[in-house]
């Protein structure tokens, strides 16, 4: 696929929330939040202005993210980024985000200590995953 691919780390803003389209496919929607300190001029540390995410994960994987982390825990996120179009129901005006489409999420060892374990069914394979 061509597209902005990225790879990063933060924590989770929210529950991720996990709705079914009409055909049964699982689409978990999060925010990832990235807080980053700068060092100023003096060479004293401050929190600099997080940067926030909107992701979304689809099929067996999102049903699972929703089962294994909460709002706080941080996360691994490696996905593209696309805009998503729709008209607002209101004015009638064009509106546009940027989501990033996740291909892998997995949790941070750096904070938490994950007991992984074997899912109870197969997940979906990539080919029927809907986008």
């Amino acid at each position: 696929m061509i597209g902005t691919a990225l790879t990063f780390a933060g924590n989770l803003s929210s529950d991720p929330e996990v709705r079914f389209t009409p055909s049964g496919k699982a689409v978990a929607e999060f925010r990832v939040i990235i807080n980053r300190r700068t060092k100023s001029e003096a060479g004293e540390w401050t929190d600099a202005e997080p940067t926030g995410y909107s992701c979304k994960l689809w099929g067996f994987p999102a049903e699972n993210l929703a089962n294994s982390v909460t709002r706080g825990d941080r996360v691994l996120i490696h996905g593209h980024v696309e805009t998503e179009t729709w008209t607002d129901r209101d004015t009638g005006e064009k509106r546009t985000r940027d989501v990033v489409n996740v291909d892998e999420v997995g949790v941070s060892l750096a904070w938490s200590a994950p007991s992984p374990r074997a899912a109870a069914r197969r997940p979906t394979a990539r080919s029927e995953q809907v986008t």
